[in-house]
Parts: structure tokens; C-alpha cells; sequence
């Protein structure tokens, strides 16, 4: 996407750059070319339904980004994302069941929720499969992947 984005934007300047160059046909050289009024200039609008014209997601907090650097057995965390036809938010937990240097164990939930502060404390909520994340893509959770169209991302860790 950032790529997309640097191809567009120095496009849009090599476009500008050829325009100041060129004066019209019919007009003599050295005569100033006349400035159009601003709402003239005024930039298309851009479309934002599109994966690639998205707005880019905040960088995440620095305490939440703290939080997932220093796990703790029993930390929940909560996944935000939006299914494919929803417009509502929906939300996943994991459980941290181990915390070892290099790495961390998460115990997925068995069940979504539509509210992040969802009662967790049930007998048999998460599951008892845990999967390992390194310390580095337990980071990559707080930030939501490029082409990820449900926007999935870790929002808040619940410590306990």
C-alpha cells in the first residue's frame, strides 16, 4: 500500500512539474500565464472504499505497545475487527497461558463478542490449544496487516 501510495504521489508531482513547464499554444512567450480562482484547483475527491485508498490506523499506544512487550500469565487480549458485510465492530479475546523469553502462548476464545469488556471468567471460555507467537508477532497484532479486510488488530490487553 505504501508503495502504491509513493508511486501516486510522485506521479501527481511529475504531472505538476510537466504542467508548470508547458504554456499554452496561443500564448506568447514570456507573458505570465493567468492563475485560475482556488475552487478551481480544488483536488478531486478521493474514493476511500477501497483497501488502498483507506485511511492509515493510528500507530498504537505506547502503553498497550508496553503491554504486549511484557506479557503476563492470564493478560487477555482483545482483537478488534469487522466481519466482510457488517458494519459493526466485533471482537475476539486470547488469553496468555505462557510467557517464556523469546515467546508467548495464547489461548484463542471459543466465541466472539460485540463487547470488548466481555465477562472472560467462565469455565471453558478459551480453549485449551494454545498457539506461539514470538515476541515479534505478538507485536505485529497491535498493527492491522495490509490487505486485511477485516481490519484486525489488537486493541487492549485486560490485566487482571
Amino acid at each position: 500500500m505504501i508503495s502504491s501510495l509513493r508511486n501516486a504521489g510522485l506521479g501527481l508531482l511529475l504531472a505538476a512539474a510537466v504542467s508548470c513547464q508547458q504554456k499554452p499554444a496561443d500564448q506568447p512567450a514570456g507573458t505570465a500565464l493567468r492563475t485560475q480562482p482556488a475552487a478551481d484547483k480544488a483536488a478531486p475527491p478521493v474514493a476511500t472504499d477501497t483497501p488502498d485508498s483507506a485511511p492509515l490506523p493510528a500507530p498504537p499506544d505506547s502503553a498497550l505497545m508496553q503491554q504486549v512487550q511484557e506479557p503476563r500469565l492470564n493478560d487477555v487480549y482483545v482483537v478488534a475487527y469487522q466481519p466482510a458485510g457488517s458494519p459493526e465492530q466485533r471482537f475476539f479475546f486470547y488469553r496468555v497461558s505462557a510467557v517464556r523469553p523469546e515467546s508467548v502462548d495464547l489461548l484463542p476464545a471459543r466465541q466472539e463478542s460485540t463487547d470488548p469488556a466481555a465477562d472472560v471468567s467462565a469455565a471453558g471460555f478459551f480453549t485449551d490449544k494454545a498457539l506461539t507467537y514470538t515476541r515479534a508477532e505478538a507485536l505485529e497484532l497491535l498493527q492491522e496487516q495490509s490487505g486485511d479486510v477485516q481490519h484486525t488488530r489488537l486493541i487492549r490487553v485486560r490485566r487482571e
